[in-house]
């Protein structure tokens, strides 16, 4: 019997495991490995947990996450068999290499195996995230996605802000996208899916979507109003469309998307908005003091394309196109309809900047 320290014949085993991956085996090598798993009866139960281990990457391994890590482990592999796959020729830092890539690799099969991942972007921050199903999924600044997958489900919560999905097609996986009491439920299609103050928005890029809504009695379908009739919204929503549904009204509402999948040279673009929703949007990339909107200028409509980040050519824009003014304060600075007897159209010449 040939007797090795458990970690050498763990090594050897993970070495063994990706050989075996990589297709047949010459005489010489065949060989080699009938001596190995002769030489002590531990080598054939370290290679079998060797084996679960790299059927576990295997698995794994088209997602974007682990294709580096298998062609290393790969690459290491085929390193060590440049001397022959015996344990007397394999060098020592060989094995240490496959053993490392592997580990590594496993560890993040583990990191997507897990109950839920959080993503999130700070203020002015956006991010392409490339989920374990081959999805992608762009956060918009500030925002925060929870996602948890099964072996029967996607499912992502929005926590705030907006995201978007391409999502992998796979039938038998629906992919669902939870957003306060709204639900949309897709198997392979383009949308996004944004949470604001009262209400939450999809807008449809491909495809279809359902989209569900919470109830006392569970999950309903979500009907929008549509020409003066009810419809419901997988049959109403059509790509270049948006849907936006309130907390407080049953019937949702369609409109053309005013919102693309990407900032188009980082600009926000609204048009015929309320002055509500274009401050939440500004605000994701404002890193001065917050905008804030009185109640009774909420809902007045505005129109224009403004650079993301740049919340005082926002403020100098709106205050000189619409019927509002800013009052800055330490705090903040809030947006109120125009007193009627201002006749300027202009935000004063010193008004202070918003860092």
């Amino acid at each position: 019997m040939t007797l090795y320290p458990i970690e050498t014949i763990d090594d050897i085993a993970i070495a063994w495991s990706i050989r075996l991956h990589e297709g047949p085996f010459s005489p010489e090598d065949q060989d080699a490995f009938t001596a190995w798993l002769a030489a002590n009866p531990l080598h054939a139960e370290r290679l079998a947990r060797a084996r679960r281990l790299w059927d576990s990457f295997d698995d794994h391994a088209h997602t974007p996450e682990l294709l580096m890590l298998r062609r290393q482990a790969l690459g290491a592999a085929q390193q060590a068999g440049a001397r022959r796959w015996s344990a007397r020729h394999i060098p020592r830092a060989a094995w240490l290499a496959v053993a490392a890539a592997l580990l590594l690799a496993v560890s993040l099969i583990a990191i997507l195996r897990a109950p839920s991942q959080y993503y999130e972007t700070g203020i002015g921050e956006r991010r392409t995230v490339i989920l374990a199903d081959g999805s992608t999924m762009m956060l918009d600044a500030d925002t925060g996605v929870r996602v948890r997958f099964t072996d029967n489900r996607r499912e992502l919560t929005l926590d705030h802000g907006r995201a978007s999905f391409k999502v992998a097609k796979n039938p038998l996986r629906p992919f669902a996208v939870t957003s306060g009491k709204s639900m949309v439920v897709a198997v392979g299609t383009a949308f996004s899916v944004e949470q604001l103050s009262d209400e939450v928005r999809v807008a449809l890029y491909e495809g279809r979507v359902a989209v569900l809504r919470s109830a006392a009695d569970g999950p309903a379908v979500q009907l929008a109003k549509v020409h003066g009739t009810q419809q419901a919204a997988e049959q109403a929503l059509s790509p270049g469309q948006e849907l936006i549904v309130s907390n407080d009204r049953p019937l949702a509402t369609l409109r053309t998307s005013a919102v693309s999948d990407r900032l188009e040279g980082g600009q926000l673009s609204f048009t015929d908005e309320p002055l509500l929703i274009a401050v939440q949007r500004i605000n994701r990339y404002n890193v001065g003091k917050p905008i804030v909107v009185a109640p009774d200028a909420s809902d007045i409509r505005i129109s224009g394309v403004f650079n993301a980040g740049d919340v005082d050519a926002f403020l100098q824009g709106v205050v000189a196109a619409f019927p509002v003014s800013a009052v800055p304060s330490h705090e903040n600075i809030l947006l109120t309809p125009r007193a009627p007897r201002n006749a300027t159209n202009s935000m004063p010449r010193n008004f202070p900047q918003t860092t």
